[in-house]
Order: C-alpha cells, then sequence, then structure tokens
C-alpha cells in the first residue's frame, strides 16, 4: 500500500508539474539546438522494419507461427464503435470498463496485425491494419474516461478542439508512430492517404 501510495503521488507530482510548465523542452533549447542533439529520423533505425526480411525470417519458428496466428484471428476483426454514451458511462455510473475494453481490445488487435505482417512480409494483413489505422484517427481521442477532466471542458465527453497527451493518448500515438515505422512504405501502397493521416492526428 505504501509503494502504491507513493507511486501515485510522483505520478501526481509529474502531471502537476508538466502542467505548469507545459513547454519544457522548447522552454530550455532552440529548435536549432534541439536539431543538432536529436538523431535525424532518417538515420533512426533501432529495430528492423519489416522490410529488412533477413531480421524477421531469423525469428524462431514458434514466435513467427504465434504471431501469425495472432494476426489471423485479428483478420476479420469489426473494428466496433466506441460510443459516446460508453465514454460517458464514467461520469454516469463510474464505469470506465466498458469503454475501455473495447479501445484496449482494438490496440490489441491492430498490434497483433502489424507484428503478423512484420513476420510474414506478404502484403496479406496490411489491409485490416489500414482499417485499424483508420478507425483509431477516427477516434476523437485516444484517452480514456478517466482521464478526460485533464481538458478545460472537464469530465464527459472530450472536447476535440483541445487535445491533450495522457497516458493512453500517448501510448496509442507510440503505437502509431510504431506502425509507420515498421510498415510506413508497405502502408502508403494500400493508400498515400494513410500515413498523412496518422501524422495529422
Amino acid at each position: 500500500m505504501f509503494v502504491r501510495t507513493i507511486f501515485l503521488l510522483t505520478g501526481l507530482l509529474c502531471v502537476a508539474t508538466v502542467y505548469a510548465q507545459p513547454d519544457l523542452l522548447g522552454s530550455k533549447h532552440t529548435t536549432a539546438e534541439l536539431k543538432t542533439m536529436l538523431t535525424p529520423v532518417e538515420q533512426w533505425k533501432p529495430f528492423p522494419t519489416a522490410a529488412d526480411r533477413a531480421a524477421w525470417d531469423a525469428l524462431p519458428q514458434e514466435i513467427r507461427e504465434s504471431s501469425i496466428r495472432r494476426g489471423e484471428a485479428a483478420l476479420d476483426y469489426d473494428w466496433p464503435a466506441l460510443k459516446a454514451t460508453e465514454f460517458l458511462g464514467f461520469v454516469r455510473r463510474g464505469n470506465r470498463s466498458q469503454y475501455e475494453r473495447q479501445r484496449g481490445e482494438r490496440r490489441r488487435q491492430l498490434s497483433s496485425l502489424v507484428m503478423a505482417e512484420c513476420v510474414e512480409g506478404k502484403g496479406r494483413f496490411l489491409d485490416q491494419i489500414a482499417n485499424g489505422i483508420w478507425a483509431t484517427c477516427e477516434e476523437t481521442w485516444w484517452g480514456v474516461p478517466a482521464h478526460v477532466g485533464a481538458q478545460k471542458a472537464g469530465r464527459g465527453l472530450p472536447d476535440a478542439d483541445e487535445p491533450v497527451v495522457a497516458l493512453f493518448s500517448a501510448d496509442t500515438a507510440a503505437q502509431l508512430a510504431w506502425t509507420v515505422y515498421m510498415l510506413g512504405p508497405k502502408l502508403e501502397q494500400v493508400s498515400p492517404m494513410i500515413l498523412p493521416r496518422i501524422r495529422r492526428e
């Protein structure tokens, strides 16, 4: 209990610091300085992309097979709508789990599809990945109902005109960024509109 309390208080302190000083990085460094400090995106290669077939083909067979099975199970996933009334369930009834369960399942399905495509590399999962990306980009806010209170509008439905970074919205942004990193050129073959849409969102 003590450790959990310390963790919670530390998290609240970090959030309070960020909200008090929202431009921590930009207030300390100029754009020119940041360009010398950060690796240019075209040189940033932390992991093999899907195009690096030798790296993906070198995975153990058991991992390859389980990744492809999970992707195949997601090929018929229907990307259910995330309803306003389910989002409002948190302020109306204190129920955040129904919305979060559906939202989380959408994220898991997309991850399974991306990994399966990276492992297999034949394009079989790309259309369904595009569906998952599009469904995610159509969401008003990538966060969860319990965190929307960070917006000026407060609790309730999210304000599309005030995007805020919260734990789950940042997680979704990271998921889409990794998807672009791993599969960008393949996604452009599905449609040249996918990558610009992700970047805009």
